[in-house]
């Protein structure tokens, strides 16, 4: 198999379980990996979901507040473009 459709796949599953442990079904997780599959392969698409962004904890965003300067509840597995988004675990 091909070096990098095998990480690919790895990536796939990989987040098709993390997507159940936090709470999704596996229908909604295995869509949300697939749709993040292709997005990967069709670039250039910057969508992200709020669970791949560092700002992202105990399931809230620590980047966007609410007008008390409360971290805010996102829509966490929807693609979507954020200007706050930075990557987990990227170095700067």
């Amino acid at each position: 198999m091909d070096k990098e459709l095998e990480k690919a796949i790895y990536r796939w599953d990989r987040r098709r379980k993390a997507f159940i442990a936090e709470g999704l079904s596996e229908d909604e997780a295995y869509d949300l990996a697939e749709k993040m599959f292709e997005r990967d392969r069709d670039q250039p698409d910057y969508r992200r979901v709020c669970f791949e962004c560092k700002h992202h904890v105990n399931k809230l965003c620590n980047a966007i507040r609410d007008a008390r300067g409360r971290p805010t509840a996102q829509t966490r597995f929807v693609l979507r473009n954020c200007e706050q988004f930075e990557l987990k675990g990227e170095k700067k």
